[in-house]
């Protein structure tokens, strides 16, 4: 897979779920959003609409807090903004490597120790927000034979890429 460049125009996405949170304030949405996110199962996709000013560096640290991604964000709706929200993970992962911060190589440098790690058939997923990294990734998976099962990236640029040893 590669990196998808995202505009202000909607990606191809349909959400399993829509949260209209509009003219709530905080605390609320994200108490509502815990709740309907637990209904929800890993790899599906969520639709958070809300106008709360706050709200999208609230959802921004929640994510990371909770291993959810927030794919996309729709500012162009007529009132509040959409967040297109991923829960966990696409493929499940025994081991995660964050390097969020390093510059390329270190996300493969250190995605190839972590592999020396985990027996063969496991999956790893390695977190770099590096925008070298998806390039950096694929040829390191030639090279390695290793296969990547996916990657996405997020609103703020941060790639997940899943990786199978």
């Amino acid at each position: 897979m590669t990196a998808n460049a995202y505009t202000d125009t909607m990606p191809a996405m349909k959400p399993q779920l829509t949260l209209d949170l509009n003219g709530l304030t905080s605390p609320g949405p994200l108490p509502s959003l815990r709740r309907a996110m637990n209904s929800m199962e890993d790899g599906q996709l969520l639709l958070l609409v809300s106008d709360y000013p706050g709200i999208e560096n609230d959802l921004h640290v929640w994510a990371k807090q909770t291993n959810n991604q927030i794919l996309h964000i729709d500012r162009s709706r007529p009132k509040g903004f959409g967040f297109y929200i991923l829960k966990g993970d696409l493929w499940p992962v025994e081991r995660s490597v964050d390097v969020i911060g390093q510059r390329c190589p270190i996300p493969v440098l250190e995605v190839g120790k972590a592999m020396t790690l985990v027996k063969a058939g496991h999956n790893i997923k390695l977190i770099s927000d590096c925008q070298a990294a998806p390039t950096e990734v694929n040829t390191w998976i030639k090279t390695t034979g290793h296969r990547l099962l996916g990657m996405t990236e997020d609103a703020r640029g941060v790639y997940r890429f899943y990786i199978k040893k």
